[in-house]
């Protein structure tokens, strides 16, 4: 009796009913088919971990390595515990000479010490990733880092490749953001080693020297949009804008003629923010 009547209840439901009782997307997606889904904070690590990787000359097959190694390793959450003494995104002990705990819970100088070493492996260049990541991290348990390389390839490609908008977050805005450019111009010196272009108080603006460039620093930005309240990033006549699931170029009947003209015109990336109250 219940079945039937669940049944009854399900085919007189119309399409919007059913779409309101589908849980909302939350998080990014990656890939041009959004094959990839990170939680914010995760994108927001594997952001970090390809700044460092380009910000010190390593390709994207040395940023793929290290995002696989961190998703075995920790998840891609900046962890305060694991194995022994092992800590942070690539779970690196300060007992075997990474360095401090302080420093290790850094994911910045966490992903520097990851590529140094990885710098110093014989021909890594021509490993698979999950055995790039194994003579790095000589874990006791090297299979593991296989199930993670197609991800690890998608997520480099949007971050570290020039994939064309390939991330967008979903997840909205956190609950008490920090709507401060100069914070995140900072943070983008600190991972990136340059400085942006220009930065003021309700905007950030990053050359761009092509499109792959600035399409892996628009994904960059994409990333921090949780934290940042950013209203929107542009490049390259696309925009996205937080709740959006892809970039869309912008309509000139919804968008100020002042935006649009700048966003369809610059080859910098352009990063907006909400305005405080």
């Amino acid at each position: 009796m219940t079945s039937l009547f669940l049944l009854a209840t399900l085919a007189a439901c119309t399409d919007d009913a059913r779409d309101a009782l589908r849980p909302s997307k939350t998080g990014c997606y990656l890939g041009s088919g959004g094959e990839v889904h990170l939680s914010a904070e995760q994108a927001s690590n594997a952001a970090t971990i390809a700044a460092v990787g380009m910000r010190d000359g390593m390709d994207e097959h040395a940023v793929a390595v290290a995002i696989t190694t961190a998703m075995q390793e920790s998840e891609l959450i900046n962890v305060n515990y694991g194995h022994d003494d092992s800590l942070g995104l690539f779970q690196q002990r300060p007992s075997m000479g990474w360095g401090s705990e302080e420093e290790l819970m850094d994911p910045v100088y966490a992903s520097f010490k990851f590529y140094e070493k990885l710098q110093r492996t014989d021909g890594w260049q021509n490993m698979r990733l999950a055995e790039a990541a194994q003579a790095v991290q000589i874990s006791a348990y090297p299979e593991l880092y296989e199930q993670w390389e197609s991800d690890a390839e998608v997520i480099a490609d949007a971050f570290a490749g020039g994939e064309e908008a390939g991330l967008a977050c979903i997840s909205g805005s956190a609950d008490a953001p920090a709507a401060d450019p100069a914070a995140l111009a900072e943070a983008y010196a600190y991972q990136w080693g340059t400085e942006v272009s220009d930065v003021d108080e309700t905007r950030i603006v990053i050359e761009a020297g092509g499109a792959a460039e600035g399409w892996n620093r628009a994904a960059w930005a994409v990333a921090r949009a949780y934290d940042h309240t950013i209203a929107s990033v542009s490049f390259n006549g696309m925009v996205w804008t937080p709740g959006e699931e892809h970039w869309t170029e912008p309509d000139a009947e919804v968008d100020g003629e002042a935006q649009v003209v700048e966003v369809a015109d610059s080859t910098a990336v352009i990063i907006t923010f909400t305005a405080p109250e």
